[in-house]
């Protein structure tokens, strides 16, 4: 492959999204939008409780927290918005961004997940007009995006007491970026029409350490930090355009259960996207990111028999990549509800996130909804 084909793949799959034009979206710059890693109870939470949630890959000590072995699966569309000054471009994303399982044997519990990382899944199609040879020819301009980066974790936590829980997890974080651009013309005889497709890879590897514990009654503490190893991206399969580091994260949460069924928490979480400098080019603009996060969980009324757990939570973030220098500022409110079957042993949540996203003037709206089940056996 040439020196000018690897600029041009490596351009397609970096540098396009930086057209809000060409893509109608504020938060899938760059490699894609954070969905958090969050399953749909800490979504519903505002993702306060992903420290302690062992259905969100983020705290490898949170598989400790007394369960049993499982299996849970996700599925969260998002619908978005963005208000710009040549129109209002929508757009609709369908995601599968979470499953995992355990297995617990005494103290310890053993588990794997497989998560979205960065998604950067989008298309936008618009009637456009070309100066070609003197003459405005009409024409039709297609650009799509599929794929993203993901999260495969095996952890391990050891409950060394109730009130006590440390874990190790090892992450490989595989992903593929398949672009699109294309472009018909209405009169095909004479002009014909356009089409470049190029694929970009990533491989990244990673390291995530946890804890959580009750220091005094009715609060409990999480703390996690993942330590990023070497990332790297490939046009195709072979060769090498960018290396860099995945991202380290800190995060920690605090949580007050001593209302009867009822838990308070917060959270606190950083994240060096600076570290995937290497990866694109001087013109992708990266931020470091901070997230703060409330929610409260509280027991409802019974529905048949059935125990239901209602949520409401909100957060404030920065996201990690911007068409400019001036980052998206993403806030959100949430809510959900959480049903239990037979005797805890199937558990269905169902949650929401409202956010808007603003930079350089611009505004975007996204509703993600969010369904999750939870097997116990």
């Amino acid at each position: 492959m040439s020196i000018r084909r690897i600029v041009a793949v490596a351009a397609a799959g970096v540098l396009c999204v930086s057209s809000l034009t060409a893509q109608g979206a504020l938060s899938t710059q760059g490699f894609g939008y954070p969905f958090g890693e969050l399953s749909t109870r800490a979504l519903s939470l505002g993702g306060a409780v992903g420290e302690f949630d062992l259905q969100s890959p983020i705290n490898p000590a949170a598989l400790g927290i007394g369960i049993r072995s499982g299996a849970w699966v996700q599925y969260s569309p998002e619908f978005r918005s963005l208000n710009a000054g040549n129109g209002t471009f929508t757009n609709t994303t369908a995601r599968f961004p979470l499953f995992g399982v355990t297995a617990k044997y005494e103290d310890f519990t053993v588990g794997m997940s497989f998560t979205s990382y960065l998604d950067r899944t989008w298309t936008n199609s618009y009637d456009d007009t070309l100066m070609l040879g003197g003459v405005r020819t009409p024409s039709h301009a297609t650009a799509q995006s599929t794929g993203g980066i993901n999260d495969a974790r095996l952890a391990l936590a050891w409950a060394i007491n109730p009130k006590l829980s440390i874990g190790l997890g090892l992450h490989v974080l595989p992903g593929q970026n398949k672009v699109l651009l294309a472009r018909d013309f209405d009169d095909t005889l004479k002009i014909g029409s356009y089409t470049n497709a190029s694929t970009i890879t990533y491989f990244g590897q990673a390291l995530s350490l946890g804890i959580t514990g009750t220091p005094v009654e009715h609060l409990n503490v999480a703390g996690s930090i993942r330590l990023g190893g070497p990332m790297q991206v490939r046009a195709g399969d072979s060769t090498l355009v960018g290396e860099g580091r995945v991202p380290m994260r800190l995060g920690v949460s605090a949580a007050y259960e001593g209302f009867a069924g009822s838990a308070i928490v917060v959270r606190y979480d950083t994240e060096r996207w600076s570290s995937l400098k290497g990866l694109g080019s001087a013109a992708v603009n990266l931020h470091d990111a901070t997230t703060l996060s409330a929610g409260v969980e509280f027991a409802g009324p019974k529905l048949g028999g059935l125990p239901i757990a209602l949520r409401v939570g909100a957060l404030s973030r920065t996201l990690p990549f911007s068409s400019t220098a001036d980052a998206v500022k993403e806030s959100g409110l949430s809510s959900g509800v959480g049903l239990a079957f037979a005797q805890g042993r199937f558990a269905l949540d169902i949650g929401a996130l409202f956010a808007t996203r603003t930079a350089s003037g611009l505004t975007e709206k996204a509703t993600t909804l969010s369904v999750g089940l939870a097997i116990r056996p």
